[in-house]
């Protein structure tokens, strides 16, 4: 019975809002029509499975920032702006435990399951909110074909997934592209990829594959990872940043992948010659809840603003003074020195919820720095890890301080905002 069957057998017992029933054919058709499914590959679609969130570094209240450049963006502005990139990669902690009853139309990408560390619950919320929809474009060169599948886009950010198929790839291998470029109509976006490896934590330290099984590792004592499934595939996925010049959602997005190989150590070995470029067609909400503050953070001397929730991002913007600071730093021949830097307001960490749930650690890629030096206008923009019903927040978290153990954020360690 193929996933359209099983809603139309469901209408005959429980009534279905016809909207809802429009969005699952639709769904169902677009999934057929541009991502190829057969058959064959709907008798094999996983069970629903209900994911118990894991705890991240982030979690334990001590992320790491790192700043960098995508291939295709600057990580920075002029004029002006004093912009800092952050791609914060965060290893899905995640266990099996069961089932639900329910099952949302699109059939999610296991990497985009696992890095939003989404509940059936939440696909089907996201859909209805015409966030995540199915993908459709692809090329093939020789035996190898990338696909897009899967979109998750709001007015900040759009997260891709791509399947690729009919790869080779050896135990212990780690497929790379060796150039990936993504532009709509010629201007490019700053972005962040990586194939997904296949590892999720349990509860009990281990690493496990997607089938159960436990991780295997190396006589160095390095876990083994598995970027292609049991037929073989393998799934690439992007996240992208939007800017002031162009926005994603409704928009023809031009992707570019050059060359497939393996990399170790940052080292890039071709494997296979070959450009696969094609257009995938973005859909997506730019629905937020804004809210207007005047919060001031304890004594750090910042004030938010103004913040903007949906459901994968935030956005905050602060007035906070640009005083001039020095950090260490390293030149490009290795030599310490002091370097020139601006302090930095408390960086958002969480939100609150309504019924009392703290949720810290869910920041994700983002970019922040001021707008305007001059006038003290700083702006921060974060992904999240994890997806929020925006109804359900009551107050935004900022960090006060970090506790000396590696242990999570707790409330005297947070500024907390209201905002309802």
């Amino acid at each position: 019975m193929t996933e359209k069957n099983v809603i139309d057998a469901m209408g005959k017992d429980i009534r279905i809002p016809d909207i809802v029933q429009r969005k699952a054919d639709m769904a169902f058709d677009k999934i057929r029509e541009e991502s190829g499914t057969t058959e064959k590959e709907n008798k094999g679609k996983r069970k629903a499975e209900e994911m118990r969130r894991g705890k991240t570094g982030m979690e334990r209240g001590k992320a790491k920032r790192v700043n960098m450049k995508g291939k295709d963006g600057k990580a920075g502005g002029q004029g002006k702006r004093k912009w800092k990139m952050v791609w914060v990669l965060v290893a899905a902690a995640v266990l099996i435990l069961g089932t639900t009853v329910c099952a949302a139309y699109l059939r999610w990408s296991k990497g985009l399951e696992r890095q939003f560390e989404a509940t059936e619950e939440d696909k089907e919320f996201l859909e209805e909110q015409q966030i995540a929809a199915p993908a459709g474009g692809s090329a093939t060169v020789g035996d190898v074909t990338v696909s897009a599948q899967q979109s998750i886009v709001d007015k900040e950010f759009a997260h891709l997934s791509f399947r690729v198929e009919g790869f080779d790839l050896d135990e212990g291998e780690e497929p790379a592209f060796e150039w990936i470029s993504f532009d709509i109509d010629g201007h490019t976006f700053s972005w962040n990829g990586r194939f997904y490896n296949g590892l999720q934590l349990g509860e009990d330290g281990k690493f496990y594959y997607d089938d159960g099984s436990e991780a295997k590792e190396t006589p160095d004592g390095a876990i083994v990872e598995r970027f292609a499934d049991e037929n073989g595939n393998m799934e690439f996925m992007a996240d992208l940043f939007s800017d002031e010049e162009v926005e994603f959602i409704g928009k023809t997005l031009h992707v570019c992948f050059t060359n497939l190989g393996t990399t170790k150590k940052a080292g890039f070995t071709p494997k296979m010659e070959g450009v696969w470029e094609f257009d995938v067609e973005l859909k997506g909400s730019d629905k937020k809840k804004n809210f207007a503050l005047s919060e001031a953070l304890g004594d750090s001397g910042a004030t938010v603003t103004h913040a903007e929730l949906s459901p994968v991002s935030i956005e905050v913007i602060y007035q906070f003074g640009a005083e001039e600071i020095e950090v260490p730093a390293v030149d490009q021949d290795g030599n310490e020195y002091m370097a020139k830097d601006y302090a930095e307001p408390p960086m958002i960490s969480g939100v609150r919820l309504k019924d009392g749930t703290y949720l810290t650690g869910i920041m994700g890629a983002g970019r922040f720095g001021w707008v305007d030096l001059e006038e003290g206008i700083y702006h921060a923009v974060f992904s999240l890890s994890r997806i929020i019903n925006t109804d359900e927040v009551d107050a935004l978290l900022f960090v006060k301080s970090y506790p000396e153990e590696d242990v999570e954020l707790s409330e005297e360690n947070l500024y907390i905002v209201p905002v309802e």
